[in-house]
């Protein structure tokens, strides 16, 4: 299997070295690369934004059930509202885990892509890994340096220009594959400035721009492609607003970091390739717009579930049609806490008075007997009751 991946990639990079003899720049052609890589993931970007539609269509129900427990903060309101949320994508057919399958398959096919970018002299230059692996051995012992990934291949390019063709010539069928050094890929731009060093061996140079310009171009993509793309209500709430920053720092750092103990040219493919896909998914978001909605379709939505809930008791806000007394959500939990017990087992007696009170009620009106009169300390509307009956 790994030679298979390997030779679909070797066969990639070839078409990555006509576009560098095309251009005569490397970094050129992986502009271009990065250009039919986003083109090829098309079809991908526009799965995921066909999902993110339909979910964002479901967004005002949804809304309303968040709505109904508005004001609770408690694991077990939380387990609730989540409960019913899932309940109702079910009910939808919707799975918002499905808008994740399309970045599944995008990954490893970007990672083995990405090895093409790294690694020139295997996939462009056409190079076998033993001949790398005595070439890293010439390199140390010559340049005397200690770390160099057989992996990683950009920086040896340089160091190759810079001793020459006949220092390699040890290497069995090198020379085959690179009769000239006009033969290796070019990392120059604009001249003299050479895009195969890592800026952390440069020192003060104009390569530490790379750096910068990866960190400026991602943190601006991140927080722009939010603007083009569904946010779920869920993404907004206070938790996760702080996760979002978090990584909005974090991972253009690390990216950042990266570019810095990488070659120049790497950057630049990163940096080009958030420009393109920023640019692939503001074409996705105006021909493809999400559904905007007023303040009187969330409403409408919030009377829709209203009139799907049961009907309360008429005796109290915490009985049932049962006579039974029923916690509210509201307070489930008031009965564990000692400033709130008395309060709430008090609430609970009331109601259970006062639907006891309701029966009796239902059954003097069938014999025709009054019911016996309530004490001051019960509920007033069941005092009501009674009121209007003898009256």
């Amino acid at each position: 299997m790994i030679k298979i991946i390997d030779s679909i990639l070797t066969w990639i990079g070839q078409g990555l070295r006509w576009f560098e003899s095309f251009t005569g720049s490397y970094v050129v052609a992986l502009l271009i690369f990065a250009v039919i890589v986003e083109i090829l993931f098309l079809p991908f970007a526009i799965k995921q934004q066909k999902n993110q539609i339909r979910q964002a269509k479901l967004r005002p129900k949804e809304m309303a059930i968040r709505n109904k427990y508005k004001g609770r903060d408690d694991q077990v309101t939380r387990q609730k509202m989540q409960q019913e949320i899932t309940e109702f994508y079910q009910k939808e057919n919707f799975n918002p885990a499905s808008g994740c399958l399309p970045l599944l398959i995008q990954l490893p096919i970007i990672m083995a892509l990405y090895q093409i970018v790294i690694d020139p002299l295997k996939y462009v230059v056409g190079l076998k890994g033993a001949q790398i692996s005595e070439i890293a051995e010439i390199i140390k012992s010559t340049k005397g340096i200690e770390n160099l990934h057989t992996s990683q291949t950009i920086p040896f390019i340089t160091y190759i220009k810079e001793l020459g063709l006949d220092a390699f010539s040890s290497v069995e069928g090198f020379l085959d594959k690179v009769p000239t050094l006009d033969s290796l890929p070019n990392f120059n731009v604009f001249g003299d400035f050479n895009l195969g060093l890592m800026p952390k061996d440069e020192g003060l140079s104009w390569l530490l721009l790379v750096p910068v310009l990866v960190f400026v171009f991602q943190f601006a993509s991140t927080k722009l492609m939010r603007k083009f793309t569904y946010q779920a209500p869920s993404a907004q709430d206070a938790n996760m607003g702080c996760s979002n920053t978090v990584m909005d720092i974090t991972m253009p750092l690390m990216t950042t970091y990266f570019a810095y103990i990488m070659p120049g040219a790497v950057g630049i493919y990163w940096v080009a390739k958030n420009i393109i896909t920023f640019i692939k998914q503001v074409i996705l978001a105006k021909l493809m717009p999400m559904p905007v909605f007023t303040e009187e379709d969330y409403k409408a939505a919030e009377r829709e579930l209203n009139a799907k809930q049961p009907k309360k008791s008429k005796t109290s806000g915490t009985g049932s049609p049962s006579g039974k007394y029923v916690r509210s959500l509201h307070h489930i939990d008031d009965e564990d806490f000692e400033d709130t017990r008395e309060r709430a087992l008090a609430a609970k007696a009331a109601a259970e008075k006062a639907a006891e009170q309701e029966k009796k009620e239902k059954a003097a009106k069938k014999t025709g007997i009054s019911a016996a009169p309530l004490k001051k300390d019960e509920p007033e509307e069941a005092e009501k009751s009674e009121n209007e009956e003898n009256n």
